[in-house]
């Protein structure tokens, strides 16, 4: 009878110890599910959960940092009459007295709405100077532009700022002015662009929407075909329309290098502050010898082709606008961009002898407008339409800004361009001939073909 009952405890002693640590077993294991899935949560929770402090710390880190690295403001004051500092110092004074709590939501819709809009032109999306926030499609965008292109000299900089995602939880969900052709998922047109014969033995046009990547083979197929085609027309129309940019090379190779005979030779004056996004962006682009060589505080005259900057008295001829010699003197340095394009290797080249136009209006804007620029400079067509945008940036593109607390990502241009004349490109570049009453560009571009305008 003993012997049955220490049996007996034995067998309840190890079934009741294995469903113990089975028990256990499935405790730790629903504990260590529960940890993983809700930590991240709980720590994003947290995280998320900024103070006034902290908002109002990124602010004026964004203010501070502009106003050393940003060099449009003044162009934003004469193109729309908003001294944007002054609005910031009314936006921080709302911030730092609000009533009720500040969320990241309402801090980024303070930012866009009261501050970054006054860089807008009228309802256009797009900016002066890319003077915008950077919403979380962009970013990914951009970020996949900057990896795809590794021969870019500052790509492993912009993949350094882009790549890790601001750790706020709503930052994906909210929206910034993005301009019409740069819209997710696609931020692209579905085709670069398309070419037709207006009037056969006379009149070929070519459509091209962006210049953000490069033609599919079978757009290079059209264009040698059109090239083929036009080789004894007497007019090519060439229309860049709404477009709002990317690599200016990409109309450089593909057009203007099979349309010339010799090299165009232009150039533009970068003028850039020394603030330390700045020269970060300038060590990145492998650019800062360049940059730093000619700082302005040691130039007694500089001059370009008609364009004479002398700092001590504030003297500049060309009938450069003092508002923009006073931009100037606000800068700490200066660089000439050189602009060449070469001619396609003869053989290759379109035996196309006839008047170009080119077609621009309001929405065409940064490379773009470089386009209708440099084209304009060297007489390589005839522009027609309305003043392009603005969004003159570096020859290398634009720079960044992070937030310290909330990530957010601001863009901007570092350079303040001028032509060799003085002029600002952020102004636009004007036509030769602008739209007829009632006609758009390629209506008043053929009227003028019909009447032997240029004849």
């Amino acid at each position: 009878m003993r012997m049955y009952k220490i049996k007996r405890a034995l067998f309840f002693f190890f079934v009741l110890r294995k469903r113990v640590i089975y028990v256990g077993i499935i405790a730790v294991a629903i504990a260590t599910i529960a940890t993983v899935i809700t930590t991240p949560i709980i720590s994003r929770h947290w995280h998320n959960r900024l103070t006034r402090a902290d908002f109002l710390y990124d602010f004026d880190y964004m203010i501070a940092a502009l106003e050393a690295n940003f060099p449009s403001f003044g162009i934003i004051y004469r193109q729309h009459g908003v001294d944007m500092l002054e609005a910031a110092h009314d936006l921080r004074n709302r911030l730092e007295h609000r009533s009720t709590r500040i969320n990241f939501e309402l801090f980024w819709n303070m930012l866009r709405d009261d501050f970054f809009n006054h860089a807008l032109p009228g309802d256009e999306p797009l900016p002066i100077g890319h003077l915008r926030l950077v919403a979380d499609a962009e970013r990914r965008w951009l970020l996949s532009v900057y990896e795809t292109f590794s021969y870019f000299g500052a790509h492993s900089y912009f993949v350094d700022i882009l790549g890790s995602p601001p750790t706020h939880s709503s930052y994906p969900t909210l929206r910034a002015h993005v301009h019409t052709l740069v819209r997710s998922p696609c931020w692209q047109p579905y085709r670069v662009l398309s070419t037709n014969i207006i009037e056969e033995g006379s009149i070929g046009y070519l459509r091209i929407y962006t210049f953000s990547r490069e033609p599919a083979s079978y757009e290079l197929e059209m264009l040698t075909v059109l090239y083929s085609e036009i080789a004894d027309f007497e007019h090519l129309i060439i229309d860049i329309r709404g477009n709002t940019g990317g690599d200016t090379h990409i109309f450089e190779r593909n057009v203007t290098g099979f349309l010339t005979n010799s090299p165009f030779r232009t150039h533009f004056h970068h003028f850039i502050m020394n603030g330390e996004h700045n020269m970060s962006f300038a060590q990145a682009t492998r650019e800062i010898r360049r940059i730093t060589r000619n700082a302005i505080y040691d130039i007694y005259v500089f001059e370009g082709e008609g364009f004479r900057f002398i700092r001590g008295n504030l003297y500049v001829g060309n009938n450069v606008s003092c508002c923009v010699l006073d931009d100037i003197s606000r800068m700490n340095y200066v660089f000439v961009e050189s602009r060449i394009i070469m001619p396609q290797v003869e053989r290759y080249r379109s035996s196309f002898d006839g008047e170009i136009w080119l077609l621009i209006d309001r929405h065409v804007y940064s490379a773009a407008l470089y386009v209708a620029a440099v084209h304009k400079e060297i007489g390589f067509a005839t522009l027609v339409g309305e003043t392009t945008g603005g969004g003159a940036a570096s020859p290398w593109h634009s720079n960044f800004i992070v937030l310290p607390n909330t990530g957010i990502i601001v863009r901007y241009d570092p350079t303040f361009v001028t032509d060799r004349h003085g002029r600002p490109l952020e102004y636009g570049i004007e036509p030769h001939y602008f739209n007829r009453p009632g006609m758009d560009a390629l209506e008043t571009v053929l009227a003028m073909i019909a009447e032997g305008a240029l004849k």
